[in-house]
């Protein structure tokens, strides 16, 4: 693996490079990196437009000003790339990916109708439209040309943003610190979303590792499950560690019956409010109050509250919600309430949150695309029900699911079309 990623240096230099230019002048990376992005047209270089995108939307999570140009230019490279991709669809065969989403994007129009800030609004729906438009499409002209390369590659770029944070954690770590807590963020804005990353990146690799063992030693396994680990240890993020326990245990269970994966994982989640109610118990028990942040388990951090107020909100606009993005409108409206009560963010529930902007008719049909097509992978693989098992969790206390152009969103992408496709068992 060392030695593969040496070989793509051309492709990290432009990366660098990108990083290097918009660190200097965000006006001068608005103008540049799109210019190279539309530089790519009709020259086959997939695996530069979906690695540099995955890339972009990872700078874009930081805190640090010096990768606020990548909250700039995320949007613009979305189109672009988008566009590159729509232009040569004839010369690829069809994907399927998006054509479950289509109910609930028009289901999301009625919504926007009716949303307080319409153009915003649209800007965002039409970020998911080309996400899920987008991503799928690349992945299959990557697994047809070049697979083993794709695969490489993600797997090391993902490796190598976990690891320099780790590195970092030790040589500068004001430069990883989350400011209001102190807890480690690594290369991302926040703990959780560190935890959120990591788990993301788990799943990525594992199933990947698990149909194409040769694409990586031994050795290199322990030390990316290391860099994976120690990621969601420092973090301290509940949801990220436990939704990937969840992932493991499923990924096991699938790997021996399929029926019984099922059984077991639908009992576990069953059983979830019988563990939240002795949660506390079960982590004293375990000495691990200090590191769980028992001291505001009770309040949740805050998304108790979110909780409450975005259901009380749903009563408003019980079916079909108004818009994307409603929901980050309604918590900007109520922002010094929230802070009052010494809660920052958002409603920290991608479900509840779809539900706000779509309504519970949008809720219903994205839940449908999802599973949809974890449905359609998993005639290929058990393996695919691990994703939702996992998924599941993760996205009931934070709202990565119900965004587009984060670092998460577009991993969930990549794997379950991944999944999807014959051409990714093939060796």
């Amino acid at each position: 693996m060392y030695q593969y990623l040496l070989q793509e240096k051309r492709l990290f230099i432009i990366l660098l490079l990108w990083t290097a230019i918009g660190a200097i002048s965000s006006m001068a990376a608005l103008v540049l990196i799109p210019l190279h992005l539309l530089s790519l047209r009709g020259k086959g270089e997939y695996l530069l437009m979906l690695i540099g995108l995955w890339f972009i939307f990872t700078l874009s999570d930081s805190r640090q000003g010096l990768f606020r140009f990548a909250q700039t230019v995320k949007p613009f490279a979305m189109l672009i790339i988008s566009y590159m991709v729509w232009e040569e669809r004839h010369r690829w065969p069809a994907t399927h990916f998006f054509k479950a989403f289509v109910p609930f994007f028009a289901i999301a129009i009625v919504g926007w109708m009716s949303s307080p800030y319409q153009f915003t609004s649209a800007q965002k729906m039409l970020s998911y439209f080309l996400l899920l438009f987008t991503v799928p499409q690349l992945v299959q002209r990557l697994l047809l040309v070049e697979k083993e390369r794709f695969l490489k590659l993600f797997i090391g770029l993902g490796s190598i943003i976990l690891g320099l944070g780790l590195v970092l954690k030790y040589t500068l770590p004001g430069f990883v610190l989350f400011v209001e807590s102190g807890r480690y963020s690594g290369l991302l804005g926040n703990p959780n979303g560190l935890g959120i990353y990591a788990f993301c990146f788990l799943m990525l690799y594992t199933l990947i590792r698990h149909f194409h063992p040769y694409l990586v030693t031994k050795q290199e396994h322990w030390i990316i499950y290391g860099v994976i680990a120690l990621s969601l240890i420092f973090s301290g993020s509940r949801g990220g560690i436990f939704s990937s326990l969840m992932f493991l245990a499923a990924y096991y269970l699938f790997q021996q019956s399929t029926l019984m994966g099922m059984i077991v994982m639908i009992a576990t989640f069953a059983s979830y409010q019988l563990v939240m109610a002795n949660l506390e118990t079960i982590i004293v028990s375990l000495n691990l109050q200090d590191y769980f942040r028992l001291d505001t388990l009770e309040k949740g951090s805050g998304r108790v509250m979110a909780h409450a107020f975005a259901r009380k909100h749903i009563e408003y606009n019980y079916w079909w919600g108004r818009g994307f993005g409603y929901a980050e409108y309604l918590m900007l409206e109520w922002k010094d309430y929230f802070l009052s009560k010494g809660h920052q963010g958002n409603v920290h529930n991608s479900y509840l949150t779809i539900w706000l902007d779509t309504g519970l008719v949008g809720l219903l049909a994205v839940c449908w695309g999802w599973l949809k097509n974890i449905y359609d992978a998993s005639k290929f693989s058990p393996l695919a029900w691990a994703i939702l098992f996992g998924a599941l969790l993760t996205t009931s206390v934070e709202s990565w699911l119900a965004a587009s152009m984060n670092p998460f969103t577009i991993q969930l992408v990549i794997i379950i079309s991944m999944l999807g496709m014959e051409e990714f068992y093939v060796s």
